[in-house]
């Protein structure tokens, strides 16, 4: 006996072999049908479910329309004993479906073979049917004989390659014994050769990846199904985890209750779509732990919020009563009766979200007094926020500042910088200033790359605005005020170089009682009026003195008072004086304008310079004096060099000043001072 196969070959093959050629091409023929999948179509209810014992499920199906194309069956009824039967082309009967794996299991005939041999007892050979095999071809010798072929095999002792029986079935179900090869029991035990056999099936010759995006022929129609990708190119459709029934049914996959199960998974097991949970149970213990820690947190928490609605309403308590201190109720009845009032009374929370919480970043300059802050109010508007350290006010002379607060905010003058509002609910009240973006006065002359290729005529029109601002607030504000701490670092300069004066108004923060002299001396070291020292008292010609010394810096372009050096040249007031005594003004002249200014002029102003510093205040002139003196130089120069144009712009001034200086210089104080103090002459008789 001779036993070969081979892929689509037909050589050395006999008749009796039809019938096996023909159900394999039967096979092949099944396994190439699903390259053609179309729109689907569902089963309608009247479709056959069982054929026999033989669940039919979807996409397989009996008849026209219960099926998907390429998966119809037939249903046969034997004509033996009238059994049902289900078939695959008629011709090979089906005895199960199953859709998880994607096969079906067909009876075969005497002639199908795919199976294993294995066992020196095992007179047989197997060989496996390929996957991509369309065709095999499975013969015998003509001279095949059993009997023959057993008496040789005892005669030689050795092996031979003849085969009785060739079989296409499931490779588990074939168990070889001997008596096969000279008796008919492989058939006897076999109900005449009809073995089972797996036929492997799949949905289309698509992969998942392209078969998921073609929504009128994807054949996993289920929300709770997977597609999984076959080995011989095609795909399946599997019911997701935790999910069982027919992937290719809308809603066919029905979730699985696995704790239905015997025995369930856990003790304490609680279904959910897709799996299941097993809660761990509480013990009594566990109950009273957790119930005490969540009474332990509603105490602490109650404990908690009680403190802090007492330390708000303790807090709300303080702010109102520094409000009325202040004298809050009266300033806001002086805004009611004021209409188009634009002064603003702010609250603590603005001003902290405007300086970011004062942050040092925003610090604009610091002085004996307090801290001056950049702010940016919700509007967008750009502020300079004032916070000073300390108050000695009397109790009288705080009930009156926010009123005095509010004249102040009446000032509009172009060299003053205006006061927008204040707060009132902290200890020390805070003012809140138009913020002026060039720096100061002192940083134009003494900072790095200010002054020194400024002409005279600029600093002159500096002197002369400044001037105007101070004979403004002494002889026509009303009341008229005094300013108190006059210094070039309380002289601003806006985007045009325009002088702005500022730090006027909150010498009522500083106490008149003349026993507290000693450690509340109002003004800085190099601008104090000798006189003020004297009497404690501040009058308009203490701002004459100090704006006498801004002008020696202005013409000298030296600091008012130097630490270093000897103890007589530390006062420039004094180096001045002397060097007027002793006439050598020219060694004290800044020699950055001394070659190309008038040195008539230069004297005129070091003249007026020395009469502002005048020992005895009545022979120092008023502000307005010096004003329309400096208005007078101005104009004689502007007449000997009218190529000096009498008002820089701003574009002009940065050429001629180079970059502004950003950092603030510090002025050594006599303590605690204040950087703005004004004194109202006379009381006004109603209001006050």
């Amino acid at each position: 006996m001779y036993c070969y196969h081979g892929k689509n070959s037909t050589a050395g093959t006999v008749p009796m072999l039809l019938l096996l050629l023909l159900l394999l091409f039967s096979l092949t023929a099944t396994l190439q049908f699903q390259g053609k999948t179309t729109a689907l179509a569902l089963p309608g209810p009247g479709c056959l479910r069982y054929c026999g014992d033989v669940e039919i499920q979807y996409p397989f199906g009996v008849g026209h329309g219960c099926a998907m194309e390429g998966f119809e069956l037939r249903c046969n009824r034997s004509a033996v004993d009238g059994h049902s039967f289900l078939t695959i082309f008629g011709i090979i009967p089906v005895r199960n479906i199953s859709l998880v794996d994607g096969q079906s299991k067909p009876y075969g005939d005497l002639e199908a073979q795919d199976g294993k041999c294995d066992g020196d007892s095992a007179g047989c050979c197997q060989a496996a049917l390929a996957d991509d095999m369309n065709f095999d071809d499975i013969g015998f010798s003509p001279d095949h004989n059993t009997t023959d072929y057993y008496e040789h095999r005892n005669a030689t002792d050795r092996r031979a390659d003849y085969r009785g029986y060739a079989v296409v079935m499931e490779t588990d179900k074939f168990q070889f014994k001997t008596t096969y090869l000279n008796t008919t029991a492989f058939l006897d035990e076999n109900a005449g050769g009809r073995v089972p056999a797996i036929l492997i099936w799949e949905v289309g010759n698509e992969t998942c990846d392209v078969a998921t995006k073609k929504e009128d022929s994807y054949a996993c129609l289920s929300a709770n199904s997977v597609c999984v990708n076959s080995s011989s190119g095609g795909y399946l459709c599997n019911c997701s985890q935790g999910f069982e029934g027919n992937p290719y049914l809308p809603d066919g996959c029905k979730d699985i209750d696995e704790c239905v199960a015997k025995p369930p998974p856990c003790a304490r097991c609680k279904n959910k779509p897709g799996g299941y949970d097993c809660p761990t149970p509480l013990n009594i213990t566990a109950l009273l732990s957790v119930g005490s820690s969540i009474g332990v947190a509603v105490v602490a928490s109650a404990v908690v919020c009680t403190y802090l609605t007492h330390e708000r309403k303790k807090l709300t308590k303080i702010k109102r009563k520094y409000f009325q201190q202040h004298g809050g109720m009266l300033l806001l009845h002086e805004i009611s009766l004021k209409q188009g009032t634009a002064f603003t009374v702010f609250t603590e929370a603005e001003l902290i979200e405007a300086t970011g919480n004062f942050a040092d970043k925003n610090i604009l300059g610091r002085g004996g007094f307090g801290t001056v802050y950049r702010g940016l109010l919700k509007d967008g508007g750009v502020v300079a926020v004032k916070r000073c350290v300390s108050s000695m006010a009397s109790e009288q002379q705080q009930k009156e500042f926010g009123k005095e607060m509010l004249i102040l905010s009446q000032i509009n003058h172009k060299n003053i910088v205006k006061l927008l509002g204040c707060c009132l609910e902290v200890e020390v009240p805070m003012l809140v200033y138009e913020f002026i973006p060039n720096g100061t006065l002192f940083q134009f002359i003494h900072g790095d790359g200010g002054s020194r290729s400024a002409p005279f005529s600029v600093r002159i029109r500096i002197a002369l605005e400044s001037a105007l601002a101070l004979s403004y607030l002494h002889s026509w504000a009303s009341p008229p005020i005094l300013h108190g701490d006059v210094k070039s670092s309380n002289i601003l300069l806006d985007q045009n170089y325009e002088a702005k004066v500022s730090d006027f108004g909150a010498s009522i923060l500083a106490p008149a009682d003349k026993s507290q002299f000693m450690t509340l001396v109002q003004g800085t070291c190099g601008y104090l009026d000798p006189e003020y020292m004297q009497t404690c008292q501040l009058t308009d010609k203490s701002d004459v003195y100090s704006f006498g010394v801004v002008l020696l810096e202005l013409l000298t372009g030296s600091t008012a008072f130097n630490l270093e050096g000897p103890e007589s040249e530390r006062s420039l007031s004094l180096r001045f004086l002397n060097a007027m005594k002793e006439r050598r003004l020219g060694d004290i002249i800044d020699g950055r304008i001394k070659a190309d200014s008038d040195a008539a002029l230069l004297e005129e102003v070091a003249e007026l310079a020395l009469q502002c510093l005048d020992m005895v205040g009545e022979r120092r002139p008023t502000m307005r004096d010096v004003a329309e003196r400096l208005d007078v130089l101005a104009k004689a120069m502007q007449q000997q060099h009218p190529w000096v144009p009498a008002q820089h712009r701003p574009e002009e001034m940065e050429s001629l000043l180079g970059e502004s200086p950003v950092a603030s210089a510090e002025m050594t104080s006599t303590g605690n001072f204040s950087m703005e103090e004004r004194i109202v002459h006379g009381l006004l008789d109603s209001g006050r």
